[in-house]
C-alpha cells in the first residue's frame, strides 16, 4: 500500500504577524500555523528555526513574556512558545514547547502585564477584556471577562496603567472608539470616550505611552486609521468616567462621521481629533507609534507614527503638537512612502528603537517579510545613516573655498555644470564660468579648486560632457570640439579634438591599471571618433574614425560585444553594428528596436566559464523596457534575435543598467518616473533606491560600488542647486522574499520551472529548489523571469513543450509567450510575447475560461479554448504565421469551464468539456480548407452544479476523468471511443460516479498522478485540505488528508519527475505550496 503521509515541504503564504526579539537581534514571524525565528545579526537574514504552534489557524499575533517565552494567538485560539533560545543555541537540549488554549472569542490583542509575569488580558470582537493566567510554562488559563457593552469591533489595543488597571481602546464597524478603563481584580469597567469622526470601519488604533512634555506634565494619545484612508490623533489624557452609566441599548444613530448630542456640550472639543490627515490609495490597515528617544520631549520634538494599508505601502507620519492650557492641537505631515512589497495588503508589522534608529519589519499578502532602517529622531542625525541627500548651491562652496581665484565673468551667475564620480569618494566639477572643482566626501565633504590656465577656463565654459574613464581620471569634452584628459597626478591635458561640437562620450570598455575605450559622439552628424586610452597617464593609444552611419543617426549610447563588435544606440531605437578590423570600423547591420525611444544603455551579458566573448546583451530604453538580444555572428553578416523583452516593474523610462560581478550576477536598472529616480533590482523584483528629484529634464549622473549594488550615489541639478545622494546601506532588506501578492488563478509545471499567472495581471516562471542542502535557507521558489502585459486577472496558463507558454484572461486575452534559457552566467530567462490573439468579438468582453494546446507534426500548435459565452474555438498557431482559425461551435446557455483534448492531430481532433450545469460533453472535429464546427457527440450529467476542475489519464479503454464541483463533489468517469470509429475521434462515457462531500467546500483544483502502478487524484478546495485519493473506476478512497495554508486555492500541478515512488505537487492560492507525498 501506498504511503498516505502528507508532507508540505514548501510554503509561502501571507505574513499575519510579526514581534521583534532579543533586544531586536531577532524576528519572530507568524508565518500560516508556524512560527518562524530570524537572525537580524547578519548581513543577510538567516531564518534559524520554525515551529508549529496551532494545528489549522493562522498565527495572528505575537507578544513577548518574560524568561524568552512568546504568547501567540490566532483567532480565539492563544498558545505559550517556550524555549524559543533553542533555536538560537540551536541545541536539542531545550526542546521548543507550546501550550495552547481557547479564547471565549476572536481575539484582537494581547497585553502581558509588566508587573507580573504571570498576568496578561486579551481584547476579543466584542468590546470584551478578557484575564489571562499565565503559569510558568503551563497553559494559559482564561480567567474572568469584563465589558461594559459589547458592539462588534474590528480593532482594539490595550494598555496596562498599574498593577491592576487597563486602558482599552477598541474600534467599532461604525466609526466609532470606545475608550475605557478596565479594574481587573474588581472585574469592572469605566467608560472614559466615545471618539466619533472616522467616516468608515475603524480597522487599527494604537495607544502611546505617557508622553513626557517640556513642563514636567504626561500627554496620551491614540492614534485611529479606518477605510476612509485617514489617520486621526486622539487626545485622552486625564479622562475621567463620565460615561460610566451611558446607556449603550439606547436607540442611537449608527452612520459614519461626527454624532450630534451624544458629545455636544463643553467637553465636545476634547472629543474631537487632534490632528487629522488622508493618506494611502486604499483602506489602512494599521498604525503604530514610533517611541521618542531618550531626553526627547513635547512639543519640541514632533513623534513618528508608521501606518500600513492595503495598497502595500507603509508610510511614515510627523506629528507636530502645539500644547496650552485650554487645550492639545497638531498637524500630521507626511514623511516617506516605503513601497517594497508586491500586490496589496499588510497584514503584519512591527516598530521598535534600536539606538538612534527605528527598526520597521512589515509582512504581506505577498509573504515577503522586510526590515526598513529608519532615523528614530525626526530632529537628530543617527549616527549611522543609510543615505544622506546634500544640496548645494555654488555660494556655500564659494564660502568654503576663501582663496578662489577669480574669474573673467560671462553672462548670468556662476553655476554648477557638469559633473561626474571619478572615484568613491571624489566628485570633479566644471561651472559655466569654466572652473574645476573637486570634492572630497570623506571624512565630510571638502571641495579644492583645479588651478587653470586662462585659456583653459575659457575652453571648459564650453563643456558640455564628462566622464568617469577610471579610478581619479576624467575625460572632458566641448562644444569647441576639444578632448581633455584629467587626473590628480597628472593635472589637466589635451588629449585631441574631433571636428565639430561634443554632445556625447559612451565608454566601450575598461581594465584597471590598463587602457580605456571610448566613443566620442558629434553633434549635428552620425559620424563618430574613436579612442584608446591609458587611463592612468592620459596617453592615447589609438584613434580611429567611424563613418558610413545613417545620416539620420543620433548617437546616445554605445558598448563593446566581442573584439572586433561594437555596437551604437540611437535616440530613435536604432542600432548599428561595426566591425573592427585594426583602426577600422565597417559597418555591418542596421537594426531597429521595437521602439522608437532612445537606447540609452547597451551592456554584454556576464559570460559563463569558457566564452570566449559574450553571446548576449542588454539594451535599455525609454520606452520602460529592456531587452536582451542574442548576437548569431556569423562573419560576413551578424543577426540579432530578441530573447527578452518586459516592462521593468518600477515603471520607470530607463536610463541604463548593469550587471553585479556575483557567482550569480543580479541585473540592475535605474531610470525616472514621475519626479522620482529609481534604482531597481531586476532580479530581485525590489527597490534599491528612490529619491525626489523632481523628474528626468536635468542634468545627472550615476556611480555604485562594484561589490555591494546597494552602495550607490546618484548626483542631479535641480534648480541651480547640485544634490548628491549617497546611499551606503539599504533603506530596507528583505528577510523572506515572496509571490504575487494576490490570487494566483493558475500554475503549469515543466520540469524544474514553474508557471504562475495571478489576479495581478502578472506572469511568473519560477525555478523550484529542494532543501537538499541540509541549511536551513536553501531550498523554495526562486522567480527567474516576471512579465506584465495582461490587463485582467489571469485564467489560465500552459507549458507547451520547454521553449512556450500560453495564458488567457477577462476581455479576450490570449498570449503566446517564447521562453528560452539563456547561455550566460545570469540565469535569469528570456521572455518574450512572440503573439496575442486578435480574433475577438464585438465587445471583446469575454473570458477565456480554459485551453488546452498540443504540438502537431509541423511544429505548429493546436489549441482549443472555451469562452464565457459557451463558445469552443480551435486554433492553429504557427511560429511567424500567426492564428489561424480551424473551428468554433457554441455549446448551451451553460458556461464552458473546462476543455481537454482526448487526441489531435493536423486532421482533426476530439474534446472533453465541463459546464457550469454540472454536464460532461464530448466532441469531435476534422479540419478542412474552412472554418469547421465541433461536432457533439455525447452530455453527460455529473454534477449537480458548476465543475471547477478537471483532469484525465488515458487508459487501455480510453480515458479515465476526475472531475471536482462547486457541488463539494468528486466526479469519476470512464470515456471509450466508439466501436464503429476507425479514426476514435468520438467518445462517450462507459461508467459515472461521484463522491459526496469529498470536501466541505467546493474543489478548484485536481492532478491525476501515477505511484506504485495505481492511480491517484490530489484535490484541494476553498476548505483548506489538501486530500489524497485512490481512484477506481468503482472505488475511490481517500488515502491522506492535511490541512494547507493556502486559502482560496486555484490551481495545483505536478512538478518535477516521478520516480513512482514520490509524488511532488504544487498549489496556489493566496500564497504557494509544494507537498510531497
Amino acid at each position: 500500500m501506498a504511503d498516505s503521509t502528507l508532507t508540505r515541504e514548501f510554503f509561502q503564504g501571507p505574513i499575519t504577524s510579526l514581534a521583534f526579539f532579543h533586544d531586536a537581534e531577532y524576528l519572530l514571524a507568524g508565518e500560516d500555523t508556524h512560527l518562524t525565528l530570524y537572525d537580524l545579526q547578519s548581513g543577510n537574514a538567516l531564518r534559524i528555526g520554525s515551529v508549529r504552534v496551532f494545528s489549522a489557524q493562522p498565527i495572528h499575533g505575537l507578544r513577548l513574556l518574560s524568561n524568552g517565552r512568546v504568547l501567540a494567538w490566532g483567532a480565539a485560539q492563544i498558545a505559550v512558545v517556550s524555549n524559543i533560545e533553542g533555536f538560537i543555541s540551536n541545541t536539542t537540549d531545550n526542546q521548543v514547547v507550546v501550550k495552547k488554549a481557547a479564547a471565549p472569542d476572536w481575539i484582537y490583542d494581547v497585553a502581558p502585564s509588566p508587573y507580573d509575569d504571570a498576568s496578561a488580558v486579551l481584547a476579543t470582537a466584542h468590546n470584551e477584556v478578557v484575564h489571562l493566567h499565565l503559569n510558568g510554562d503551563d497553559a494559559p488559563v482564561v480567567g474572568s471577562i469584563i465589558s461594559p457593552s459589547r458592539p462588534i469591533l474590528y480593532a482594539a489595543r490595550l494598555k496596562w496603567l498599574d498593577q491592576d488597571t487597563v486602558l482599552m481602546a477598541g474600534g467599532t464597524i461604525f466609526g466609532e472608539i470606545l475608550v475605557w478603563r478596565c479594574y481587573v481584580s474588581e472585574s469592572r469597567s469605566e467608560l472614559l470616550a466615545i471618539l466619533n469622526g472616522h467616516e468608515g470601519s475603524i480597522f487599527g488604533v494604537d495607544i502611546s505611552e505617557e508622553l513626557p512634555c517640556q513642563n514636567g506634565t504626561k500627554l496620551r494619545l491614540i492614534a485611529s486609521c479606518s477605510d476612509d484612508r485617514t489617520v486621526r490623533i486622539w487626545n485622552i489624557t486625564g479622562r475621567d468616567g463620565s460615561h460610566e452609566k451611558h446607556d449603550f441599548a439606547a436607540p442611537r444613530e449608527t452612520g459614519f462621521g461626527s454624532k450630534a448630542g451624544l458629545d455636544d456640550g463643553p467637553r465636545a472639543e476634547e472629543l474631537r481629533p487632534v490632528a487629522t490627515i488622508m493618506g494611502h490609495l486604499s483602506r489602512i490597515w494599521g498604525i503604530k507609534f514610533a517611541q521618542l528617544t531618550e531626553g526627547e520631549t513635547i512639543p519640541e520634538s514632533p513623534l513618528s507614527l508608521y501606518s500600513f494599508g492595503e495598497d502595500s505601502t507603509s508610510q511614515r507620519w510627523q506629528l507636530n503638537l502645539n500644547i496650552s492650557s485650554e487645550k492639545v492641537s497638531g498637524s500630521l505631515k507626511h514623511i516617506e512612502t516605503y513601497a517594497v512589497h508586491d500586490g496589496k495588503h499588510l497584514w503584519a508589522h512591527a516598530v521598535v528603537n534600536k539606538g538612534d534608529q527605528t527598526l520597521i519589519a512589515t509582512g504581506g499578502a505577498d509573504s515577503k517579510i522586510s526590515l526598513i532602517t529608519q532615523p528614530a529622531s525626526l530632529t537628530t542625525t543617527p549616527s549611522v545613516s543609510t543615505h544622506e541627500l546634500l544640496g548645494l548651491g555654488f555660494d556655500e562652496i564659494v564660502a568654503s573655498l576663501p582663496n578662489l581665484r577669480t574669474l573673467r565673468s560671462v553672462r548670468g551667475k556662476e553655476i554648477f555644470s557638469r559633473y561626474d564620480f571619478i572615484s568613491d569618494d571624489r566628485m570633479l566639477v566644471t561651472t559655466n564660468w569654466g572652473r574645476l572643482l573637486l570634492g572630497t566626501f570623506r571624512p565630510s565633504l571638502e571641495w579644492r579648486e583645479i588651478e587653470l590656465e586662462d585659456e583653459l577656463n575659457v575652453e571648459f565654459q564650453t563643456c558640455y560632457t564628462l566622464q568617469t574613464i577610471g579610478d581619479g581620471a576624467a575625460i572632458l569634452g566641448t562644444t569647441s570640439g576639444k578632448l581633455y584628459y584629467f587626473s590628480e597626478s597628472q593635472g589637466v591635458k589635451v588629449l585631441g579634438s574631433v571636428p565639430g561640437k561634443i554632445f556625447n562620450i559612451s565608454i566601450l570598455s575598461s581594465s584597471v591599471g590598463g587602457l580605456t575605450e571610448l566613443i566620442v559622439h558629434i553633434h549635428g552628424t552620425s559620424d563618430s571618433q574613436y579612442f584608446s586610452i591609458d587611463w592612468c597617464t592620459g596617453a592615447v593609444v589609438a584613434t580611429a574614425d567611424i563613418r558610413g552611419i545613417d545620416k539620420r543617426f543620433v548617437a546616445i549610447s554605445a558598448a563593446r560585444f566581442r573584439k572586433d563588435l561594437i555596437a551604437i544606440g540611437s535616440r530613435h531605437g536604432f542600432l548599428a553594428l561595426l566591425r573592427q578590423t585594426g583602426n577600422e570600423f565597417r559597418p555591418i547591420l542596421d537594426f531597429r528596436f521595437n521602439t522608437r525611444d532612445a537606447i540609452t544603455g547597451l551592456v554584454p551579458l556576464p559570460t559563463t566559464d569558457g566564452q570566449e566573448a559574450p553571446l548576449y546583451f542588454l539594451a535599455t530604453s525609454r520606452d520602460t523596457k529592456y531587452r536582451i538580444y542574442e548576437i548569431e555572428d556569423l562573419g560576413e553578416e551578424v543577426r540579432l534575435h530578441l530573447q527578452h523583452e518586459v516592462a521593468a516593474p518600477s515603471g520607470a523610462d530607463i536610463e541604463g543598467g548593469w550587471f553585479t560581478q556575483d557567482e550569480s550576477p543580479e541585473l540592475i536598472l535605474y531610470g525616472f518616473k514621475s519626479k522620482n529616480f529609481i534604482v531597481w533590482n531586476e532580479t530581485r523584483r525590489e527597490e534599491i533606491a528612490s529619491v525626489d528629484c523632481g523628474g528626468a529634464h536635468r542634468t545627472f549622473t550615476i556611480a555604485h560600488d562594484s561589490i555591494n549594488h546597494n552602495r550607490v550615489r546618484f548626483g542631479y541639478t535641480r534648480a541651480t542647486k547640485l544634490y548628491i545622494f549617497s546611499q551606503h546601506n539599504p533603506i530596507h532588506r528583505p528577510l523572506r522574499y515572496g509571490t504575487h501578492g494576490r490570487e494566483i488563478r493558475g500554475l503549469s509545471a515543466s520540469g524544474r520551472y514553474i508557471a504562475t499567472g495571478a489576479e495581478d495581471t502578472t506572469v511568473r516562471i519560477w525555478e523550484y529548489e529542494d532543501e537538499q542542502c541540509g541549511t536551513k535557507n536553501s531550498g523554495g521558489l526562486r522567480c527567474v523571469a516576471s512579465t506584465k502585459l495582461h490587463i485582467s486577472g489571469l485564467q489560465k496558463i500552459h507549458w507547451v513543450g520547454d521553449d512556450y507558454l500560453l495564458s488567457s484572461a477577462g476581455f479576450e486575452e490570449f498570449f503566446v509567450w517564447s521562453v528560452r534559457r539563456l547561455n550566460s552566467q545570469y540565469k535569469g530567462l528570456g521572455i518574450l510575447c512572440e503573439a496575442i490573439l486578435e480574433d475577438k468579438s464585438p465587445a471583446a468582453d469575454l473570458r477565456i475560461m480554459d485551453f488546452d494546446a498540443c504540438k502537431v507534426g509541423n511544429g505548429s500548435i493546436i489549441i482549443t479554448m472555451v469562452l464565457s459565452n459557451s463558445t469552443l474555438k480551435t486554433y492553429r498557431y504557427t511560429p511567424g504565421d500567426g492564428f489561424h482559425l480551424l473551428a468554433r461551435m457554441s455549446y448551451t446557455g451553460a458556461c464552458l469551464t473546462q476543455i481537454r483534448h482526448l487526441g489531435a492531430d493536423e486532421n482533426g481532433l476530439s474534446a472533453l468539456t465541463a459546464s457550469t450545469d454540472g454536464h460532461l460533453t464530448t466532441w469531435k472535429v476534422s479540419f478542412g480548407g474552412e472554418v469547421a464546427s465541433h461536432a457533439l457527440v455525447q452530455v453527460a450529467p455529473v454534477h449537480q452544479s458548476s465543475i471547477k476542475c478537471l483532469d484525465l489519464q488515458p487508459t487501455p479503454e480510453g480515458f479515465l476523468v476526475l472531475t471536482g464541483g462547486d457541488d463539494n463533489g468528486l466526479g469519476v468517469t470512464t470515456l471509450g471511443p466508439m466501436s464503429d470509429e476507425s479514426d476514435k475521434r468520438r467518445y462517450t462515457t462507459s461508467s459515472r460516479g461521484i463522491v459526496r462531500k469529498a470536501h466541505a467546500a467546493a474543489i478548484n483544483g485536481l492532478v491525476l498522478v501515477q505511484r506504485g502502478g495505481e492511480t491517484f487524484g490530489i484535490t484541494v478546495s476553498n476548505d483548506q485540505r489538501v486530500k489524497v485519493w485512490r481512484v477506481q473506476v468503482n472505488n475511490v478512497k481517500l488515502v491522506a488528508d492535511s490541512y494547507s495554508g493556502v486559502a482560496d486555492p486555484g490551481d495545483i500541478a505536478v512538478i518535477g519527475e516521478s520516480d513512482g515512488e514520490k509524488v511532488s505537487v504544487v498549489l496556489g492560492g493566496v500564497g504557494a505550496e509544494v507537498w510531497s507525498w
